[in-house]
């Protein structure tokens, strides 16, 4: 049986990368063309629902990770693990069709979406089906395979909101679209289970427990915290401010591909390894040298052409973004870092420290949220992220030297990664001045030159990388030729 030993993390991670940056070819297409459909208001309507269930199936979500946790260990019992992953789920359901009812007017006038109670019961109940079994698919090792089961739904899910918003559904169609599609490549997840469910003894529910009352206000609390901007520029300014967020927020997204391809591999190989008794000190270290590998250019391409990403992708009613677009690039690649930290602690079965961690970072970021927000408009918020972001890194940092002492948190490759994207910033700032750039391939072009300079001067310049992909190509064929 697979676990997540006895794949290879580099491996993984580059089969979850493709896979990322496959969905977000398709995601990107969609959202430019439902963002210029639908208009600020409607788009930014779908995302502020959108967040608020992604806020209440925490709790369905923190009990995945607790069975991702145990499902991961040396002689878990499977079965009872997925029967009570199953149990939780459909009693979570029932609670939040009750809590929909209730709050039905309310979720209408905060959406702008008429049908927003309807759109909340349908999109809570893909997700919660979803995401907890994705998280088995994880603690197996088969990261690869989990991300391309995502982006087959990707695939359908972009087609389908097309057509449901042609035809007159408006951002309705877009949540309609999504849970269908979620719904359709559910049979395909479980396909990598591979395990019946039973019903859970004692001692299982006892053993999820004592990891989920952590792990679920860790995730209420992750969550909180990573849609408390639109939430906040939703609940302070207007739908149309958290449309002109979310399409910044868009373009900086694919920064973290690597960081959470390798994150979810990260967290169960090291709760294996952990659980074995033996170091797991190499396989953070390399996590931390290559998670920004792709948000570091990025966030020097902001800085070279903000405004320019924005129009061109988007146009011009979405201008206001480009302010924010530098900024939330910074945070992504403090993100990236923080990240791999938080699952080592987790992995290391210390749910409580990122519990302490998530707490203090929210906290930091509501009081600097709304004051910020309330002076300076919806700049305000994206600084207070990233100040509460440099926080959790610092504190998870902390941590990590304190547990795992052999790991190295600042890697040589990180740093080359920087003097890379300084010298894609020196080449390619000067040519924005010299060439015209207003039309999307255009654009492409310009960003294809950036991609290649960095590409290049990184995989010349860095032996690390260079002995990794050498390592991650015969792995591959050593794959398809036992195959």
């Amino acid at each position: 049986m697979t676990d997540a030993t006895s794949v290879s993390l580099g491996g993984e991670t580059v089969k979850a990368t493709a896979a990322k940056f496959t969905m977000a070819a398709i995601g990107f297409a969609g959202t430019i063309v439902f963002a210029r459909v639908l208009g600020p208001a409607g788009f930014g309507g779908f995302y502020l629902l959108f967040s608020l269930v992604k806020l209440g199936d925490r709790a369905v979500n923190g009990w995945g990770t607790a069975i991702m946790k145990r499902f991961s260990e040396a002689g878990a019992p499977e079965r009872e693990l997925i029967g009570g992953q199953l149990v939780f789920t459909l009693g979570w359901l029932g609670l939040m069709g009750a809590v929909s009812v209730l709050a039905s007017q309310w979720l209408v006038s905060y959406t702008g979406l008429a049908a927003a109670p309807v759109l909340f019961v349908v999109l809570m109940s893909a997700v919660t089906l979803y995401e907890p079994t994705d998280r088995v698919v994880q603690a197996r090792g088969l990261v690869g395979a989990s991300m391309w089961v995502d982006t087959f739904r990707s695939l359908l899910t972009f087609p389908l909101q097309l057509a449901l918003v042609l035809l007159g559904f408006g951002a309705a169609g877009m949540a309609y679209g999504l849970a269908a599609a979620t719904f359709l490549s559910l049979p395909v997840l479980w396909y990598f289970v591979r395990t019946k469910p039973m019903m859970p003894s004692h001692d299982t529910i006892g053993s999820l427990w004592s990891y989920a009352k952590y792990s679920i206000p860790n995730s209420f609390l992750g969550q909180t915290y990573d849609r408390f901007d639109i939430l906040l520029l939703g609940y302070l300014l207007a739908p149309a401010a958290a449309g002109q967020y979310e399409v910044a927020l868009k373009l900086t997204v694919p920064a973290t591909f690597v960081m959470m391809a390798a994150q979810s591999v990260l967290m169960a190989r090291v709760s294996r390894l952990h659980s074995q008794g033996k170091d797991v000190s190499d396989d953070v270290s390399n996590t931390l040298a290559f998670a920004s590998i792709v948000s570091i250019p990025m966030f020097f391409g902001a800085v070279a052409m903000p405004e320019l990403l924005v129009v061109t992708a988007f146009g011009s009613e979405y201008a206001d973004a480009a302010a924010l677009l530098v900024g939330l690039a910074l945070f992504q690649i403090v993100s990236t870092q923080s990240g791999p930290l938080t699952s080592a602690i987790g992995g290391i079965d210390r749910p409580d420290v990122n519990t302490w961690i998530s707490s203090t970072t929210l906290a930091l970021n509501i009081v600097l949220g709304v004051a910020l927000t309330l002076a300076y408009g919806a700049i305000g918020v994206v600084i207070a992220t990233v100040v509460a972001e440099t926080l959790r890194y610092l504190l998870s940092a902390y941590v990590v030297s304190r547990e795992l002492p052999a790991v190295e948190l600042i890697p040589r490759t990180l740093l080359e990664q920087v003097a890379a994207a300084v010298l894609m910033f020196v080449l390619v700032r000067p040519l924005i001045d010299i060439v015209t750039v207003d039309r999307w391939y255009q654009l492409l072009a310009v960003v294809g030159f950036g991609a290649a300079v960095y590409s290049v001067a990184l995989f010349a310049i860095s032996r690390k990388l260079r002995v990794t992909i050498e390592g991650v190509v015969r792995e591959s064929r050593l794959d398809i030729s036992s195959n």
